[in-house]
């Protein structure tokens, strides 16, 4: 086995091991262990369990994937198109899940250890696009597209959904709905930008106004 196939077998041990245990609960000498070599192989390749762990996360956090949907954003935001916006921000984040949920197992220890190194590294990749999203989400809030509220809120709404569903049914492995990730993007989108009641459920409450007081009903409330 070349060097460079030796330390891609070592991350790809190193990620799912960290994916099972966190960073605090895996050892270098486990994860030695898992690859079948020993621990002297893996300090070869990399000096500290610390630098193992971010060659990690470069590896896994995809920099093309992501330049690709930078793109897409871009001309959703330049057409002024809020609901495309939404929808791509919302599959996105579940692809990202179907495709990678060890990865996502990986990004949860480390918020739930406290773990600075790998919430700064990937707080220092998404900053961006984060800025970019809020950016837009307060101008179409001054153009009164949007509801007035503080921008995080509205970003957390539709990425918070897309999460929700990426842990349930890739992290949990809880049975969801029978439909593709698309499809689920756009039911998450329409329900966040037009609410979960049917159109014409909304339009028999609206016909329901309180009747106005007459005399006649006023004397016979006395």
């Amino acid at each position: 086995m070349s060097a460079t196939e030796r330390q891609h077998q070592l991350l790809e041990v190193a990620l799912s091991a960290f994916s099972r245990r966190g960073f605090k609960g895996t050892t270098t000498k486990e994860i030695a262990a898992d690859a079948g070599v020993t621990e002297a192989i893996i300090f070869q390749h990399f000096p500290s369990k610390e630098a193992l762990y971010s060659a990690v996360l470069e590896l896994h956090l995809d920099t093309v994937e992501e330049e690709r949907w930078m793109r897409e954003i871009d001309g959703f935001m330049e057409r002024k198109d809020d609901e495309g916006l939404f929808r791509s921000l919302v599959l996105q984040t579940i692809r990202s899940y179907r495709k990678d949920p060890a990865l996502a197992r990986v990004i949860l220890f480390a918020a739930l250890e406290g773990h600075e190194q790998g919430l700064v590294r990937l707080r220092k990749q998404f900053a961006p696009i984060l800025d970019k999203l809020l950016n837009y989400i307060a101008r179409r809030q001054r153009e009164g597209a949007l509801v007035g509220c503080d921008p995080h809120a509205i970003f957390i709404g539709f990425s918070g959904i897309a999460h929700q569903y990426g842990l349930i049914t890739q992290i949990m492995r809880a049975p969801g709905p029978e439909a593709s990730d698309e499809k689920m993007a756009q039911i998450f989108t329409e329900i966040l930008l037009h609410g979960a009641y049917a159109a014409s459920f909304k339009k028999s409450r609206a016909g329901k106004k309180k009747k106005p007081a007459t005399p006649r009903n006023r004397k016979a409330k006395k």
